[in-house]
Parts: C-alpha cells; structure tokens; sequence
C-alpha cells in the first residue's frame, strides 16, 4: 500500500507544462501517511515534489462523529428518481412495453442525454448507475438486426463519448500509483480473457468469431463499468452523489421484493424468487452484496428522516428477497459480510449481529421466504427403522460436491490454458465421478456452482492466480481508502464496499458470480470511486493548508 504520487500523477492545482518537468526529491509514503505534495515553487516556476510535515493523511478505523465534516448527504434530481422508479415498476410487475412506445421513450431519454454529456460526464454516469440493476430484466433491444444493441450498448456509448469530449477540454484527475497499479491488474484480467475466448474460437468448430465476440462484450461489461467511472469520475461532490443513487436505487429495488413476494405468497407452492437477475442464486448474490451498503447508508448521520424511512423499508425487503431465493450459500455469505461490518464498525453491535444470528441458525424453521425449510433439507437423515441408518446430504450439495471434484480433474486435465471459455458445461460430465452416489445426480451440461474452479478449468491455473490476487486487490483498496479517509461518508462507503467484497468472495465459492453486471456491476462503479479518495482528501487538506 505504498502509495504516492509519481512524476506522471501532478493534482489538479499543480499542472505541468510543456516547458516543465517533474522532479521526486522526497521518499515513498510509509503506512497511511502522505508526507508529500505538488507544489509550484515562484522562483522557477518549476513543478516539484517536496515534503511538507504538516500535510499528511492519518490512518484510522474510528468512524468521525455527527458533527464532522463531510458527513451530509447530497440530494438526487428528481427525475433520476422517476426514472429509477419507472425501471423497478417495471421489473417488479413484469410489465411488458409495446416496442414503440419503448423506442419512444428511450429516444426522449437518450437524445437530451446525448447532448448533456458532451458537456460533462456525470448525467451519462447517473443514467449508468440506474441502469445496471435492471440491465437483464429491462435489457431494452434497441437494434433488433444488430446483435448486442441494447440499453448496456447504449449507454456505455454515451458515456465513452463524453469521455472523449471532457478529455480534449478539460485536464485530467491525478492517478496515484495504486489505483494505477489497480487498473493494469484489471487489464492484464481482462486480456486473459480474451485469450481465453480466442483458444475457445480457435479449438471449438461451433464457436464463431462473432459469437465469441458478442459472449466477451457481455463478459467485459463490468469491467468496462470500472474504467467507465475510472476515467470519467474528477470530483468528490459527483462521487458523493453517484453513490448516493446508488443507494437509493437499492432501495427502490428492496421495496419492489414485497410485490414479488406477494405474487409468490398466491402460488400453491414454495417457488424461489428469480427477480431483476432471473435466476434464484444470482438474486442472492445481489441482495447479499448490496445489503451492506444499505446499512452503511442507514447508518449515516444527516441522512434525513424519510430516506432513513424508506431505507429500512428497503433493507427489510431485500433481506426478504434473500430469504425467498432459498439460496444458502447467499445466505452464509450474507452473515460473514454482516460481522465483517459491524466488527470494524462497532464491537458492541458485533456481538449483538453474532447473537441475532445464532439464534437465527438455531431456529431455521421460522426464517421466512423458505430458507429455513432448505436449510433444514441440506442434512438428510434415514429413516431410524431402515436398515441404512446414515446421514447424507441433499441431491443439491452432493451435485456440487461431484462437479467441484470433476472441475478439479478438469484443472488437472488442463492447468495451463484450460478448456476455453464457455467450455466448461459440455466438459464437466467426462469428469466428474462415475459411482454409487453419483449415479442417480443430474450432472451433464451443468455449471460449477463454484467462481474459482470454473475459471481455472476453463482458463488455467495462471488466470485463477490472477483473479483471487485480484478479489484480495479489491479487499486491499476498499479498506485502505476506509483507513485513509477522515471522512464519515467516505469511512462508512469503504466499509460497505470492503464488506461487499467479502460477501462476494465467499459467494464466489457457491456459484459464477464474478462476471454478471447485475451482480457485481455496482461494486466495480464503487471501487472506481472509492480509489479517489486519497487524491480528494490530499488536495482538501492543501486547500485547507493554502
């Protein structure tokens, strides 16, 4: 984590010129101190970097109280609401939309915003964050003729536009090592990629360039969120507002479950709540990422009495659409990013989230939504008078404990370049285990219910090596920015997203979670943003000194 500045990474308020240069004339940053900042001397004019004691950034993991600076929260436009409204309406009522009144109103939608982002990037970043949730349930195709024109295609377009306008106007952010370094990670990640694919292109006969090509674009799309708001986002005052949407638009999603979960209270039977990802173990993975940066956000000060309303309604419904996806390993993911949070946060409310779970494990038959019944069927026992008087597991996790045993044949089969993207399912049933237990399991076309094992089989063991350095990375800069930032805005964002991290590596573990926008396409906007603290905190702290 030694991060300063190098001679390509001035502030805004130290630009170079043609005629300067840089110079370092002081150490690296020890710990979670900046001692150093750019500074313009008068006599020469010459831009240079020199050690100023009293400029530095404390680390720390105490969260600042009500009356610190920096702690409000900073309004939304309202038609930004309507629109977040408008897509989870949507998406909770399955409403279909006529094809033209659809293209109606994207063009009236997309043309004003076309132009308001030519002149600055932030409304074309608003419309992203608003979007990604409902990027599957509400994937608006726009082209019809033309594969993968949609409202992802669209605005990606617009904001890779604005980038190109704001880059030929005005001067770019300062880059401080880490996030650099950060960004190159995520490159060489995506490169492997690539790869992948092109090996899959070239060693599978039904496999087409333009397929191949339309698959990537929709693997790349997170990632593609990450340098979006990388390289678009400059000031802290955007960022606060972005993830404040953010927030907000969970909200709206948490409070469309109690619709979903009304529609499935009429079924006569238990049915497992598929939501804005269309499949039950996705919409887990959802609700158990994104619950902790509701509760960063309910837990801010100044946050006003009806956002602070409709938050707890949200959090509630989001808890109960974990609950009715049945998904057990969303469940257990939820539960560890949940005392992750409050052990950094408050020992006290640790103690008291151990308890509440504790109880809750211990009475899994009251859990609503059909969890408690699933987690009480993981466990079979035989009947006490048949002659077979073992304990066993599900048809469920015995599934997954053969494909993880065949994914890791697979790795063996094939360590270095895998078997190839998208390879994995027609693969898997040559490898996993032919036995007794495995006899009656449905175990052919199957996915690997496991992030970590699918790459490695399908990309080798050097890409597996890559994505778990890059999942630590992750971990790495969200609790970095925590520790750095005197912030309490800041200090609590870093904290939830530190906590989604964690819920998202051990998600990993039960399902391929990594690369769905829906899933993990918010986490990436906000590590994007979050890796800017540092700068905004050093130039705040030089404009206090100045």
């Amino acid at each position: 984590m030694n991060d300063c500045p190098s001679p390509d990474d001035a502030p805004d308020q130290a630009v170079p010129t043609p005629g300067n240069r840089w110079k370092l004339s002081a150490k690296p940053m020890s710990g979670a101190r900046w001692d150093n900042r750019w500074e313009e001397t008068e006599d020469t004019g010459e831009t240079s970097w020199k050690k100023i004691p009293d400029l530095r950034l404390r680390g720390s993991i105490a969260i600042p109280r009500e009356n610190a600076p920096g702690t409000g929260v900073p309004p939304i436009p309202l038609t930004v609401y309507l629109l977040a409204i408008l897509l989870g309406f949507i998406a909770s009522f399955d409403v279909s939309v006529p094809r033209p009144i659809m293209l109606l109103g994207s063009a009236m939608i997309f043309i004003p915003l076309f132009f308001k982002s030519l002149q600055y990037p932030l409304p074309a970043l608003m419309a992203l964050i608003v979007y990604i949730p409902y990027s599957k349930a509400v994937s608006g195709n726009l082209g019809g003729a033309v594969t993968g024109l949609n409202f992802t295609t669209a605005i990606m377009l617009l904001c890779f536009l604005s980038a190109s306008a704001v880059s030929r106007r005005d001067a770019p952010l300062a880059v401080l090592p880490g996030e650099r370094s950060f960004r190159h990670l995520v490159v060489l990640f995506c490169i492997l990629g690539a790869f992948s694919v092109i090996h899959t292109d070239i060693s599978s006969s039904g496999f087409g360039p333009l397929s191949a090509l339309v698959d990537y674009k929709r693997w790349l799309d997170p990632f593609l969120v990450f340098f979006v708001f990388s390289y678009l986002l400059k000031t802290e005052e955007d960022g606060r507002l972005l993830v404040t949407l953010m927030a907000m638009s969970l909200v709206v999603i948490g409070l469309g479950t109690f619709e979903e979960h009304r529609i499935n209270g009429m079924a006569h039977h238990l049915v497992r709540l598929t939501g804005i990802a269309q499949q039950a173990n996705q919409m887990g993975a959802f609700y158990s990422n994104y619950l902790m940066i509701m509760i960063a956000f309910f837990m801010m000060k100044g946050l006003g009495l009806r956002r602070r309303f409709f938050l707890f309604f949200g959090l509630g419904g989001s808890l109960l659409g974990l609950f009715m996806t049945e998904s057990r390993g969303d469940a257990l993911s939820m539960a560890i990013a949940l005392m992750f949070f409050f052990f950094i946060r408050s020992r006290i409310l640790f103690l008291g989230i151990v308890a509440l779970l504790a109880v809750a494990i211990l009475n899994a038959q009251y859990l609503p939504g059909g969890l408690g019944t699933r987690l009480q069927r993981t466990v079979v026992h035989q009947d006490a008078n048949s002659l077979d008087q073992r304990t066993t597991l599900d048809a469920s996790a015995r599934t997954r404990l053969a494909l993880w045993k065949g994914a890791t044949a697979m790795i063996e089969s094939h360590p270095i370049f895998g078997v190839g993207y998208k390879m994995f399912q027609s693969n898997i049933y040559r490898y996993v285990p032919k036995n007794d237990e495995t006899a009656h399991l449905s175990l052919r076309n199957r996915d690997a219910h496991n992030a970590y094992l699918l790459i490695g089989a399908e990309m080798g063991i050097p890409t597996l090596l890559v994505f778990i350095y890059l999942i630590f990375s992750m971990f790495r800069v969200s609790f970095y920015s925590f520790w750095v930032s005197t912030d309490r805005f800041w200090k609590l964002v870093c904290l939830g997203t530190a906590s989604t991290v964690v819920s998202l590596a051990v998600t990993n573990i039960f399902g391929s979670r990594f690369n769905s926008m829906i899933v993990t396409g918010y986490l990436w906007a906000l590590l994007a943003i979050i890796l800017k603290i540092p700068i905004w905190q050093m130039n705040k702290i030089s404009q206090q000194k100045t």
